[in-house]
C-alpha cells in the first residue's frame, strides 16, 4: 500500500481495493491506476502524473469511477495510453480540491512509484513485409503544459444547421501552466462546436493566451470531442455527458521574441470536458 495525507486529504494506491502497478511487468497498452481518496469531495479532481525512463513529464485526468459517500471515500482512475517504447515507467497521483493538495508540493515533484513495460509486440506492418514498408517515423513528444479553462456558463446554442447541430461556447476565463510557460485564457474566443448525427463533435477554437510577462500568444486548433453514440439528441437538449473526451492538434503564433519557439511548434492536446461543471482541461505536447 502507498499513501500520503496533505491539507486534511488522503490518497492511497496499489492496494486491494485500489488496484495499481508497482514493482510490476505491464502490458504497453490498457495500464489502469486506481486511487483512492478521502474526504469524499465533490471538487476531488485526481491526475497521475508519470515519465518513460526519467524523461518529459507527461500527465492523465483520472476521472471517478466510484463514490461511496457513507464510508467517506472515492476511487478514481487514470488510463495511460499505450506506450510503445521505453522499459520504466515513473509515477505519482496527485489529488486537488478547493485550493487543498495531496501529496505535500515537494512529494508531487518525486515518483515514488514505477513498473516495468513488457516487451512490445506492436508491428505496424507485417513482419514479413519488404524493408521499405517496414520503416516508420519516430514519434516523440514533449511537455508543453497544462490547460484548466472555465467555460461560460451558457452556450449559444445556434441549432440545426446544414453542417450539423452547432454551438458556441466560449470561455470565460482559464490558465495555462507548464515548465516554460504560465499564462491565463482571455474570455474572448471562439469556440464552436457543429455535432454530427453519429454524436461525435467537431471542435474548432480561436482563443488569447496572455502569459505572466504580459506575451499574447494566438492558439487556434481544430478537434475531435465524443459525446457518445446519443451525443447529437444530448445536444439538442442541452444534456452532456459527465466525461467527454477531447483531442486537438494545437498551433501557437507569437510576435514575442521571448516565446518564438512556440512558433514553430505542432501540438496535440488530449483532455476531456466536464460541461455540467464548466471545465474543459487538457495536457498539451509537442511532436518532436
Amino acid at each position: 500500500m502507498i499513501s500520503f495525507t496533505h491539507d486534511g486529504l488522503e490518497l492511497w494506491y496499489a492496494t486491494n481495493d485500489a488496484p495499481a502497478p508497482d514493482g510490476t511487468v505491464e502490458d504497453r497498452a490498457g495500464i489502469a491506476i486506481t486511487v483512492g481518496v478521502r474526504p469524499a469531495k465533490p471538487g476531488n479532481t485526481v491526475r497521475v502524473h508519470y515519465r518513460v525512463d526519467g524523461r518529459n513529464v507527461r500527465s492523465v485526468a483520472a476521472p471517478l469511477v466510484r463514490n461511496e459517500p457513507f464510508q467517506g471515500r472515492q476511487y478514481f482512475r487514470a488510463r495511460l495510453p499505450p506506450i510503445w517504447s521505453g522499459d520504466t515507467v515513473d509515477y505519482i497521483p496527485v489529488v486537488t480540491s478547493a485550493g487543498r493538495r495531496v501529496p505535500d508540493p515537494a512529494t508531487a515533484l518525486t515518483f515514488p512509484s514505477s513498473f516495468r513495460l513488457a516487451s512490445s509486440t506492436f508491428s505496424p506492418v507485417p513482419p514479413t513485409a519488404p524493408a521499405e514498408q517496414r520503416r516508420g517515423f519516430p514519434v516523440r513528444t514533449a511537455y508543453i503544459g497544462t490547460s484548466h479553462v472555465i467555460m461560460a456558463s451558457r452556450p449559444d446554442v445556434i441549432g440545426e444547421t446544414p453542417a450539423g447541430f452547432v454551438i458556441n461556447w466560449a470561455p470565460a476565463g482559464g490558465t495555462f501552466i507548464g515548465p516554460h510557460l504560465r499564462a491565463s485564457v482571455h474570455s474572448q474566443g471562439d469556440h464552436e462546436l457543429i455535432v454530427r448525427t453519429d454524436g461525435v463533435g467537431d471542435l474548432s477554437v480561436r482563443v488569447t493566451l496572455e502569459t505572466d510577462d504580459h506575451a499574447l500568444i494566438s492558439m487556434r486548433y481544430s478537434a475531435v470531442v465524443d459525446l457518445g453514440p446519443d451525443g447529437a439528441e444530448r445536444a439538442r437538449q442541452q444534456r452532456w455527458p459527465a466525461v467527454s473526451q477531447v483531442r486537438s492538434a494545437p498551433r501557437l503564433l507569437t510576435s514575442n521574441a521571448e516565446y518564438e519557439w512556440l512558433n514553430r511548434l505542432q501540438c496535440v492536446g488530449i483532455g476531456e470536458v466536464r460541461a455540467a461543471e464548466l471545465r474543459y482541461m487538457y495536457d498539451l505536447y509537442a511532436l518532436e
